[in-house]
């Protein structure tokens, strides 16, 4: 197989793992929205807004630093892979002594039992895992090996959570919700421990945790800003108005993940090949597949936007139809946060791990502030659209320094602009056709068309095909 065949292929499976990985926040919208009325909903999603601040402290954001020592510790990789969970399980062992020490501290704040306390801190961990080995298998576009935990965990994670609910927590559906969905993660974190371990047995090398630790600790602050940036504003929601409002931002958040799960898994693909790209110094093709790749996601995204209404009416039930205000601006603040991944590979490659933090601290900074104020005087749907400038300012910033650390840009800006401009008059154009199905789905028509003929002329599909099922 080619090498560019080894790509593409990798990119497809593992946008299909991905999407059953991340089932819960879009293939399975529609039953969960039916299933639990808005507070239920928006309890849940707040949830899952604690769990990713939690994931990146419990794992330490140690998959951050595996395509570096990859190239750095070569035979001893496995090895480095090993002590890499041992750290994580020292980690959450100093988590749940902490969490049930100051427990009462906090408890009032959280709203949430103990149980769920220490449910989140295990679920968090096993999150870590997957996470890391997600990463791992990805250096080698093993995306097969991924597919086989996401399926495990999106059937898992909607079995338990139907059985549940339905079954034992009809009074409390947002906590039979919240175990069905730790369940399943917990199961895969014991199996992947064995996986890693039956590889290599850890052996304490300070050398290799310190790396890892030194590598990984920056980029907490920054995970922590990204989650902040992406779901800390249904908690403020949830605090300044209320769990039900909070419910209906979080269902229009969860069909913009359509656009979110999908660039996630390009970038694992995206993510080795720019590396490999950059150690043979390929600055004109990188250049050249960044404008695609970038160009591919706009389109995407245009259709998403010209189709949300009706996604919003099929997905969720009649409760959530207000989402559709918030999804729009919330789709475009999405591209620049894709578009932000290009730069902010430069930064990654060069081990500039600070500048990723500073920067991302700084949007998230900012976005608290705006919520703050525009939140409490317009309501949720004020939320979407600090989010969009934030992530503008987010996209622009990491440029800025990638071009920095780099010595010379290697995208191209015009381009780059012309993008960015697309997309916020593409969100425009489709707010303002909100009520005016007829003409958003002809422009979609022409969209989705446009978007045929330019993968034709990029891939050649047809003729692969061809190829493929024709052969003489």
């Amino acid at each position: 197989m080619s090498e560019e065949n080894k790509v593409i292929k990798a990119g497809i499976g593992y946008t299909i793992g991905n999407y059953l990985l991340k089932g819960l926040s879009f293939l399975t919208v529609p039953l969960f929205s039916r299933l639990l009325d808005t507070s239920d909903y928006g309890i849940f999603n707040t949830y899952l807004a604690y769990q990713g601040i939690m994931f990146l402290l419990v794992g330490i954001a140690l998959h951050t630093s595996l395509k570096n020592a990859k190239y750095r510790y070569k035979e001893e990789f496995d090895r480095y892979n090993s002590n890499c969970i041992l750290v994580m399980l020292v980690s959450l062992a100093v988590w749940l002594f902490l969490a049930n020490l100051t427990y009462p501290l906090y408890a009032g704040l959280t709203g949430f039992s103990r149980f769920i306390i220490n449910l989140l801190l295990f679920d968090s961990f096993g999150t870590a895992l997957i996470q890391f080995f997600n990463v791992y298998v990805g250096l080698d576009y093993r995306y097969d090996s991924f597919l086989k935990i996401s399926a495990f965990n999106a059937l898992g994670n909607l079995g338990m959570s139907v059985i549940l609910i339905l079954g034992f927590f009809k009074d409390d559906r947002a906590t039979g919700r919240i175990i069905g969905n730790a369940l399943p993660v917990m199961v895969i974190a014991v199996v992947l421990i064995w996986y890693f371990w039956k590889k290599r047995r850890p052996k304490w090398n300070r050398e290799q945790v310190t790396y890892a630790v030194t590598y990984s600790l920056p980029l907490i602050p920054h995970g922590i800003s990204q989650v902040i940036l992406s779901q800390f504003d249904r908690i403020m929601i949830k605090s300044m108005i209320g769990s039900a409002e909070a419910g209906i931002y979080s269902f229009g958040y969860n069909i913009f993940s359509i656009i979110n799960v999908t660039a996630n898994s390009l970038d694992n693909v995206w993510g080795p090949w720019f590396y490999e790209q950059m150690q043979q110094k390929k600055y004109e093709e990188i250049r050249r597949q960044s404008s695609k790749y970038a160009f591919g996601m706009l389109l995407f995204s245009v259709m998403v936007m010209l189709g949300t209404p009706e996604l919003v009416m099929l997905l969720g039930a009649k409760a959530y139809w207000d989402a559709k205000y918030t999804v729009i601006p919330i789709v475009v603040g999405g591209y620049f946060m894709f578009l932000y991944t290009l730069p902010s590979s430069v930064e990654y490659y060069h081990e500039k791990t600070k500048y990723i933090a500073i920067g991302t601290a700084c949007a998230a900074g900012i976005n608290i502030l705006l919520n703050l104020w525009f939140i409490s005087r317009f309501g949720y749907v004020a939320a979407a659209y600090t989010t969009l400038a934030t992530y503008v300012l987010y996209f622009v910033f990491h440029y800025f320094i990638a071009t920095r650390v780099q010595g010379f840009c290697i995208f191209d800006t015009k381009k780059m602009i012309l993008y960015g401009i697309s997309a916020v008059a593409a969100g425009a154009l489709s707010l303002l056709l909100m009520e005016h199905g007829w003409i958003r789905w002809g422009l979609l028509l022409l969209c989705a068309a446009w978007t045929c003929l330019w993968l034709e002329k990029q891939f050649q599909i047809t003729e692969k095909i061809r190829k493929r099922f024709w052969k003489k």
